[in-house]
């Protein structure tokens, strides 16, 4: 499977779609070295921005991760609202579109504690990299506290 999440990330931006890049593709922005397999996003999970989401993960085939048989995330399945986390497979690889993270809260919260990445055609948000250490701290699993002795080491990155 492709794992260029770089592609969904500059549709999502394309498309307008409100959202913070967190876990393991944040903490290689900021200079951790780990590997990681998925796209973690804190995302705006109202029904205006999950419509934006769904149009934009369209040509990525998106459908649940947990479901059997596998069901579509789809303009019409975001429209039923209620979502707390959605966890997606795609043609660009696994995508986890959180509705908040441990520590540090939801997506306005979270969005209050980004920064800005310019990849030249598209613009992004990551959490900060003192925002990351808080939620991996406050997650506290063996790989997260790996992250965090990795994100200490650095300094800060400014918010363009």
């Amino acid at each position: 499977m492709d794992t260029n999440f770089l592609r969904i990330l500059r549709k999502l931006a394309e498309e307008d779609v409100e959202f913070v890049v967190v876990g393991g593709i944040a903490a290689n922005f900021h200079g951790s070295a780990l590997a990681t397999y998925d796209c973690d996003l804190v995302v705006n999970l109202d029904a205006e921005n999950l419509d934006k989401l769904a149009k934009a993960l369209s040509e990525f085939s998106p459908t649940f991760r947990h479901k059997i048989p596998p069901q579509s995330f789809d303009e019409v399945m975001a429209a039923k609202g209620g979502w707390k986390n959605i966890y997606l497979d795609t043609t660009a690889g696994v995508l986890d579109c959180l509705g908040d993270i441990k520590g540090l809260g939801n997506f306005h919260e979270c969005k209050a504690r980004s920064v800005l990445a310019d990849f030249g055609e598209f613009v992004i948000r990551f959490l900060s990299r003192e925002a990351l250490i808080v939620a991996k701290k406050a997650m506290g699993r063996p790989k997260d506290l790996l992250t965090v002795s990795q994100l200490e080491v650095g300094g800060e990155l400014e918010e363009i």
